[in-house]
């Protein structure tokens, strides 16, 4: 069997690079191995990260890039809003991308989060169109554990519901997207658990301030897209002085350590949209590294992140792969959320959303009573964890299997894109 990954375009996202190794890991678990296509954009630098991929069936090629159309597109509906309920942007399937799947049995879009609006409307249009041109071309498609929505506007629910129902099966991760989809009327949806939850570790020698004496770490990530978020909400001040002043009393209040821990780091080391670039402004305000306070090296991979979180006493966390790892490490974790993923994670989880601390809430103050509120539930949380993620492990599992169902099921007549081009 040949699978096609979308969705993913770096590894410099440790998140994509988990969803990669965990969905491949699962595939090959349900339905033995297979031969994987891997989108990037840059094939060294991905490699280094998993260097063992080949072995495992995967093979790099070419990432997409946002079509000239949908950029047109979308400076114009910008200008001239009207437009979009006037023009819905279609694109074609790249030559390279055309070739690439020739004899693939199935294009699944693993992207967690991008069937949305949270990278705006270019990033959403970009890939829903290039998995319409997929369905267009006969090749099955799934959204696999997936975050959809909430589409925000009318015109775009419209086109996105359209879109949606062109899938040959949908999985969601949590039951906000499921409930949204129900919402808007769109069927052959199933409920299932992300698949990093399985996603395994690589251990590593532990340096500061794991290795020093005290009641343990606290595992900190604060990234980028929160702070644009934080200031969009209205605050003012800065974000990086209100993060320093909760770890100083962290720091100051009690023994414990603190581990900054960086999720996203582009490969070409631009502080664009990374968190160590971010991180390192709080440690400056802080004084700089000590023997109970770091910021984790650059260039762990997905498997090595997930060993160091867990090795946390409690962890605080924007990027989503990163409390995965840390709930599947049995690791108590409040969530900084900003979008539905969060929540919705959360709420099936824990049945609350007592362990969110909402983006634009985030000061000194409520990080402190949501780190002493994971000291104070601690065992609490840490049974919860040790008595769900084994289901929840289990789950991740299901997408695998309504895929192969989907495709034992193809109509035998469907076209493949060498067919029709």
């Amino acid at each position: 069997m040949k699978i096609y990954l979308a969705g993913h375009t770096t590894f410099g996202n440790r998140g994509c690079e988990a969803l990669v190794r965990s969905v491949i890991e699962a595939l090959d678990q349900s339905v033995g191995p297979c031969e994987y296509l891997v989108p990037t954009t840059n094939r060294t630098a991905d490699a280094r990260q998993w260097p063992e991929m080949n072995g495992d069936g995967g093979r790099f090629v070419q990432a997409l890039t946002v079509p000239a159309i949908i950029k047109w597109w979308n400076r114009l509906i910008r200008v001239v809003p009207p437009v979009k309920a006037m023009w819905e942007p279609r694109c074609s399937l790249p030559s390279f991308a055309a070739e690439d799947l020739k004899g693939c049995d199935a294009v699944l879009m693993i992207g967690g989060d991008i069937i949305s609006l949270d990278y705006g409307p270019g990033s959403l249009f970009m890939w829903s169109c290039f998995m319409d041109a997929v369905h267009r071309a006969g090749y099955p498609t799934m959204l696999y554990a997936a975050s959809v929505g909430p589409f925000k506007d009318p015109v775009f629910e419209r086109y996105m519901v359209a879109h949606l129902q062109r899938y040959s099966v949908i999985t969601v991760r949590e039951s906000a997207s499921y409930a949204y989809l129900a919402r808007l009327g769109v069927r052959n949806v199933t409920l299932v658990a992300d698949p990093a939850f399985r996603l395994g570790t690589q251990s590593l020698a532990l340096d500061v301030p794991f290795a020093q004496p005290g009641a343990g770490v606290l595992g900190f990530n604060l990234s980028p897209l929160i702070e644009e978020s934080w200031l969009k909400a209205g605050n003012v001040g800065s974000l990086v002085t209100e993060a320093a002043a909760f770890l100083q009393k962290v720091l100051s209040e009690t023994s414990y350590s603190v581990a900054l821990i960086p999720h996203v780091d582009p490969h070409d080391e631009s502080g664009h949209n990374s968190d160590s670039a971010f991180m390192f402004r709080i440690l400056e305000e802080l004084g700089g590294k000590t023997e109970r306070l770091a910021l984790v090296q650059p260039g762990l991979n997905a498997a090595q992140l997930k060993h160091l979180i867990g090795s946390c006493r409690y962890f605080m966390g924007a990027r989503t792969h990163a409390t995965i790892a840390a709930w599947s490490r049995g690791v108590p974790t409040t969530s900084i959320a900003y979008s539905i993923k969060a929540k919705g994670l959360n709420q099936d989880l824990f049945g609350s959303l007592a362990y969110v601390l909402q983006t634009p809430d985030v000061n000194k103050n409520t990080l402190w009573e949501h780190f002493t509120g994971l000291i104070t539930d601690e065992e609490t949380v840490k049974k919860l964890l040790e008595s769900r993620i084994p289901d929840w492990r289990a789950n991740g599992l299901i997408s695998p299997h309504l895929l192969t169902k989907a495709i034992s099921s193809k109509d035998p007549g469907a076209r493949k894109y060498e067919d029709v081009v």
